[in-house]
């Protein structure tokens, strides 16, 4: 009498376990249908405005499940923050020559 109470104590510890575990691989591969977008590295597009050096964040990126990455159209631009740099200088060669907001003032320096 114990060995059949020990047996079927071990076969619905078993049986549950293999139901637990295909329960689990069931829920991780339906967890992977839905894949992440694929992207490149992020880069800065610089620019200026008022007078001072600003760049905004970019990455290009593109959906595996919906998109064929060898086609031009498939891939689309996912912007970021953006930053404050340094004030513009245009004329380095010859000096400081920066750009204010409604004005352009010239700083001589000495070679």
């Amino acid at each position: 009498m114990k060995r059949i109470v020990l047996l079927a104590t071990v076969g619905v510890v078993v049986a549950s376990m293999l139901v637990a575990t295909g329960l689990s691989v069931g829920s991780a591969q339906e967890g992977t249908v839905d894949q992440a977008d694929v992207c490149a590295p992020w880069s800065k597009a610089w620019d200026v405005s008022e007078g001072y050096w600003y760049f905004a964040w970019y990455r290009w990126c593109y959906d595996p499940s919906t998109s064929d990455p060898s086609l031009e159209e498939s891939w689309y631009i996912e912007g970021g923050d953006w930053e404050w740099g340094e004030q513009a200088n245009f004329c380095p060669e010859s000096g400081t020559c920066t750009m204010s907001p409604g004005s352009m003032r010239m700083v001589s320096g000495a070679p």
